[in-house]
């Protein structure tokens, strides 16, 4: 076995002159950035970090109201790993990665009085992914997929339910990390749906729908995000009506109809080159078939577009979660906001700005990462790219 192993190591990254080269180089490169990663991780002062977690998650919304968050986390917990065996069989990486994420941010964000909730939380976790696997074993695991698919349609209306109710805080009190994944799930929630519509509408044969269609993606596509956000804070109040107080609505709630009017745009154009890449052949066997628009549209066309694009889609998605720091010229406090601000406003961390944004390009880079790794199982199960 060693053996094996050896000389599979020497072939592989010695079998020619340029490949250990190459590898040479490759391992100072490697050995440079770890070095001077630890020692900026042992020498840097972590304390502008945990002395403002609470902005760095939640902005400032007041302390009463963390149950609200907690509980939002605990029913995201739930619903992620139930539906990990519905996925297909989660890999040690997937399990690895889950699991890391969440005790890196635990030990980053929780403090000694909050531990009862990261316990309940890992339970939770714990609890739903073993009862899953229990369920998808026995005859009842159809109604469970079947259950988890409509606690994952209604996780938005729950989440701002739960944002809402028994007087939550106002919307412009949202903050930090909280306030970018809040506008990525609504404008992702929200923009694929009308993206798909859109791209219908682009490729009808009906040359009004066609026009307007493709007049608004145009024009969303044609103007980048910081303008139509400014247009957001300036115009769109003059637009809207004025009965109980539609046009006074609040900036997070402008904020996340541009940012579902941009993503709509985006998608459609995404959906529309899977929607080409359809063999004309399918759809002329669907009508002679006799199928209605709706069924030719809902299991025939649709299925096969969306399953080309899935990489284009997701990238697409993890562009939107960071566009989400954008919305810092609406005077709102994003994570990344946060981030430059503390420094700033505290004289006893001036110019410790490098720590905080450290810690927020992690937690955006776990959310990429994590999209990134739901996309390569979702190609897995689909035989994209493979051969």
């Amino acid at each position: 076995m060693n053996n094996n192993f050896i000389k599979w190591f020497f072939s592989t990254f010695f079998g020619s002159v340029f490949n250990s080269i190459v590898t040479i180089l490759s391992a100072l490169i490697f050995i440079f950035l770890i070095n001077n990663l630890v020692g900026f991780i042992s020498t840097s002062e972590w304390e502008v970090v945990t002395a403002n977690r609470r902005l760095l998650l939640i902005g400032r919304m007041p302390g009463e109201h963390e149950w609200r968050i907690w509980s939002i986390l605990w029913f995201t917990s739930f619903l992620i790993f139930s539906s990990i065996q519905s996925w297909g069989p989660p890999s040690r990486k997937d399990l690895l990665l889950i699991a890391s994420s969440i005790i890196i941010i635990c030990l980053i964000f929780t403090t000694s009085s909050k531990i009862i909730y990261v316990v309940i939380s890992l339970f939770i976790c714990t609890a739903s992914y073993f009862i899953s696997h229990l369920i998808s074993k026995n005859s009842n695991k159809k109604i469970f997929k079947n259950s988890l698919k409509i606690l994952w349609l209604l996780l938005l209306p729950i989440i701002f339910t739960l944002l809402i109710i028994a007087g939550g805080p106002k919307p412009n009190l949202w903050g930090g990390f909280l306030l970018n994944m809040i506008l990525a799930c609504i404008a992702i929630g929200f923009g694929f749906p009308l993206g798909i519509l859109f791209a219908l509408g682009r490729a009808s044969s009906l040359p009004a729908i066609k026009t307007v269609c493709t007049i608004y993606i145009e024009t969303i596509r044609g103007a980048p995000l910081v303008g139509w956000l400014l247009l957001a804070w300036f115009v769109l109040p003059k637009f809207l009506p004025t009965f109980w107080g539609i046009n006074e609505v609040s900036v997070v709630v402008r904020a996340m109809i541009v940012l579902t009017m941009f993503t709509s745009a985006y998608t459609a154009e995404v959906i529309r080159g899977g929607l080409q890449s359809i063999p004309k052949g399918q759809i002329e066997a669907a009508d002679s078939l006799n199928l209605n628009y709706r069924t030719k549209i809902l299991q025939i066309i649709l299925p096969q577009a969306i399953r080309v694009v899935v990489p284009a889609l997701i990238s697409t998605f993890i562009g939107v979660f960071k566009d989400t720091s954008l919305v810092f010229i609406l005077a709102l406090t994003d994570l990344l906001q946060v981030g430059r601000i503390i420094p700033e406003q505290d004289p006893e961390f001036f110019g410790k700005a490098l720590e905080a944004l450290c810690v927020v390009a992690f937690l955006f880079w776990i959310v990429s990462m994590s999209l990134s790794n739901l996309s390569t199982k979702v190609e897995k199960s689909l035989g994209i790219g493979s051969r």
